[in-house]
């Protein structure tokens, strides 16, 4: 918080306790900038290219040079997939067991070297560098995640990563929690981090008190919810398309 935001907020407030509240929400974001280490030297990782794919019920695991990608589809149409052996659950997204993987969504070739799991409700495609598209029973795209990259220090420990995603382009965005502006997501970078502003908050004094990296994607081709079982500090940044 710099000088301007102090005013800011001494004017919102205008009075001792609205300024005990400023000094409270200060010492607050100092907190949570202590909460995160500060990093070393990283080395940067991408999956490289497909190696071998192993099925298994509703998908199953496909293998690249650098990281492996497990998949499973439920009966119900929704969607599981894990890198670096992430598994279903323990997930933040569920109060208790995974949905039961489609017997039915087999994991099969596909073009250009890629893999698919093909089900009743839902096609997800996976390129031979690690691109994974969801689509529609009809074939249209409804989302598609660009091949993560891993940044890991060179001492060991959790890496940080960063995931590209591309809807269509008359998509718009809910979501990620508690917002200042509201549930309707415009363009620009929302924090992944739960802060406590107390004493008040006006629209673009975020993130507030509890966010969460949930995103509900509303177009023409199809509707879905997207969960990122990330429970550490992040940044979400969105860019609506332009139609024509």
């Amino acid at each position: 918080m710099d000088g301007r935001e102090l005013v800011r907020s001494m004017k919102v407030f205008g009075s001792v306790q609205g300024l005990r509240a400023v000094r409270s929400a200060w010492r607050q974001r100092r907190a949570d900038a202590r909460g995160l280490e500060p990093r070393g030297h990283e080395r940067a990782r991408v999956p490289g290219p497909v190696e071998v794919a192993e099925p298994a019920p509703g998908g199953g695991v496909i293998r690249f040079a650098r990281s492996r990608l497990r998949i499973a589809v439920s009966a119900g149409g929704t969607v599981f997939w894990g890198w670096d052996g992430a598994g279903p659950s323990p997930s933040y997204a569920l109060a208790g067991d995974p949905p039961e993987p489609d017997p039915r969504a087999v994991l099969e070739p596909d073009t250009d070297g890629g893999w698919r799991v093909v089900s009743e409700r839902v096609t997800v495609a996976v390129s031979r560098h690690g691109a994974v598209e969801v689509r529609t029973p009809g074939g249209v795209v409804l989302r598609r995640d660009l091949p993560p990259r891993w940044w890991e220090p060179a001492e060991g420990g959790p890496a940080r990563w960063v995931q590209r995603s591309e809807v269509p382009a008359d998509a718009r965005f809910f979501g990620l929690g508690g917002r200042a502006s509201g549930p309707r997501l415009r363009d620009g970078a929302y924090r992944l981090w739960n802060t406590d502003p107390k004493g008040g908050f006006a629209p673009g004094d975020d993130p507030l008190y509890i966010t969460m990296p949930v995103q509900f994607v509303v177009s023409d081709a199809g509707t879905h919810l997207v969960f990122h079982d990330n429970s550490w500090d992040g940044r979400v940044t969105l860019a609506e398309g332009e139609e024509g």
